[in-house]
């Protein structure tokens, strides 16, 4: 069946004048078409999906726990918790620098191991999730406040966080703007957002063209590069502090298992391999082509 889709501008500069850059056939075998914006470099997929039936997917109670076969969510998002966690301390101890600790707000916090780590460090911590089995971990096993509301229905009071953390979310977003206006108004003056996203300048885009692991067209709505986010930041009313490359731990099975997605038969026999070495599962950093983009709230 043809989805129902929507045709949007650009979400940084507001035109509607772009190049085809890919096409990419979705798990659901439609193609989608990701667009440059000619005026200010914004890459977006466009048309797409609308943001109500992108909900319905994050909502699936196996949206973390996918398996390899399939292209949207995570495989097994709790198997790799141990490789989350170093990336969320990493994470912490830079907000910690510029501030120390404080009231915290997590906007997609998964299973909460964030939000987890920080409450440990001395934070406040607050959750935001759409997953019911995510949801149900990190309320009954972590004991952590989680809402389950999209950030613009939450109805936080307005600056009520020191920072706000955004993992592998803006990305996700149908109006992008409109969430970093929220994330503004609840953030406290000179208060941290830290971002984490694809980065479309990347050289494994580069690379990899139309085969860059972070193009989901069903899933990842918006293409950013350092330059694209900043401008969107700015135009919210954030000045960024940096925007830069930045990997993630990961392991050489964790690999294996993004590469089982492309090719399962090169790795069901690296699995069979390397897979039994006896360091596949030591945790070591690797860029993948992602940014950490921290902005503070002028």
């Amino acid at each position: 069946m043809i989805p129902t889709l929507e045709h949007v501008n650009c979400a940084v500069c507001g035109d509607d004048d772009t190049r085809v850059v890919y096409r990419k056939q979705a798990s659901s075998g439609h193609t989608y078409s990701i667009v440059q914006c000619r005026h200010c470099g914004l890459a977006y997929v466009n048309p797409r999906l609308s943001q109500e039936t992108i909900l319905g997917t994050y909502r699936d109670p196996s949206y973390f726990q996918r398996g390899a076969a399939q292209f949207t969510g995570y495989s097994d998002y709790t198997a790799d918790r141990e490789l989350h966690e170093l990336f969320f301390r990493g994470q912490l101890a830079r907000l910690e620098r510029r501030g120390g600790t404080g009231k915290i707000l997590d906007v997609g916090c998964a299973f909460g191991y964030l939000l987890n780590e920080a409450r440990r460090r001395g934070w406040e911590v607050q959750g935001i999730e759409l997953s019911g089995n995510a949801i149900a971990y990190a309320r009954d096993e972590l004991q952590l406040p989680v809402r389950e509301v999209p950030l613009r229905e939450a109805g936080f009071p307005a600056e009520s966080f020191t920072a706000v953390v955004m993992n592998d979310v803006i990305e996700h977003y149908g109006d992008p703007a409109a969430e970093l206006r929220e994330v503004h108004r609840v953030l406290a003056r000179g208060g941290a957002l830290m971002l984490h996203t694809p980065n479309f300048d990347s050289w494994w885009r580069l690379w990899m063209r139309s085969q860059w692991v972070h193009l989901k067209p069903e899933e990842h709505l918006y293409y950013f590069a350092p330059a694209t986010i900043t401008r969107l930041l700015a135009n919210s009313g954030f000045a960024v502090a940096h925007a830069r490359a930045c990997g993630k731990t990961t392991n050489l099975n964790y690999i294996l298992g993004v590469l089982k997605k492309y090719s399962p038969a090169a790795a069901a026999g690296a699995r069979h391999t390397l897979g039994r070495l006896p360091w596949a599962r030591t945790p070591f950093h690797f860029r993948g082509g992602g940014m950490e983009i921290l902005a503070l709230k002028r």
